[in-house]
């Protein structure tokens, strides 16, 4: 005898009920969001440190609304896959697995044995500071215009003939004190900078051009600096070896999660 047109469409009816249960029980387990004491407590922080003097509860209360409102629209976009292919989303989690490699890998603190090779390997980055005496006549071009090279090349003439000169003002005032390589290359630029250390002493340069002007100068003392001790290096040298050691660290845990996959060119 065969079942009635009722009996399968209640068994149908029934098959149905039990998908949409179990369906509705799995989406009500997603939707479940349990708010822990942990992530009130970084509710409450990030409102302190957002410049609140005395945190009211109301700051509280929005806050932690929007951080809800947040986690939910954080899962139903996962749920779309709206992370896939977005590359603020990619860097994001390549940097937190960056992180997670350094967490895994702890860094020992560098010895002294070891911070001496890398001063010994490195010593052009650990220099103490260089230092130059020198006199220096200025020659403005928005003063004295295109005549300003030609001007500076008969103050040369009169200076090696013993005579005095007059010269433009310039703010920094030299021939008297230690110059660091950084101060004057702050006041004249890299190029100038660079041609007064290497001017021989006691001589009266030839006419320099720089974007301020025309520039005579005369090399009085130079100290060209040496490679520091270690405790002169000190926190700096620790932190290059410290950082150069991570790097290496880093490397070798790309790699090793490197060989755990097998590339393949698209057909």
């Amino acid at each position: 005898m065969k079942p009635s047109y009722s009996v399968l469409g209640f068994v149908a009816v029934a098959i149905l009920i039990g998908i949409l249960e179990w369906r509705s029980g799995e989406q009500a387990a997603n939707n479940e969001l349990v708010v822990t004491e942990a992530q009130r407590a970084f509710v409450r922080e990030q409102v302190l440190q957002s410049g609140a003097q005395a945190m009211g509860t109301a700051s509280y209360e929005q806050a932690m609304a929007t951080y809800i409102d947040e986690e939910i629209l954080y899962r139903e976009g996962l749920k779309l896959g709206l992370e896939k292919d977005d590359l603020i989303v990619k860097r994001r989690v390549v940097q937190k697995m960056r992180f997670l490699l350094e967490d895994m890998t702890p860094i020992a603190p560098p010895t002294e044995a070891q911070l001496q090779t890398w001063l010994d390997q490195n010593a052009q980055r650990y220099q103490t500071e260089q230092t130059i005496v020198f006199d220096h006549h200025f020659f403005s071009r928005g003063k004295r215009g295109d005549e300003a090279i030609y001007q500076a090349g008969l103050a040369r003439n009169d200076l090696l003939a013993g005579q005095q000169i007059i010269s433009d003002p310039f703010p920094l005032q030299t021939g008297s004190e230690l110059l660091s390589r950084e101060r004057i290359t702050k006041e004249f630029g890299v190029a100038t900078s660079d041609t007064i250390f290497d001017l021989p002493l006691g001589e009266w340069s030839q006419a320099v051009q720089s974007p301020l002007g025309v520039h005579l100068f005369k090399v009085h003392q130079k100290n060209a600096g040496r490679t520091m001790t270690l405790e002169e290096a000190g926190n700096q040298l620790r932190s290059d070896l410290i950082a150069a050691q991570r790097e290496a660290v880093n490397d070798a845990g790309l790699a090793a999660l490197r060989a755990t996959y097998t590339i393949k060119e698209a057909p």
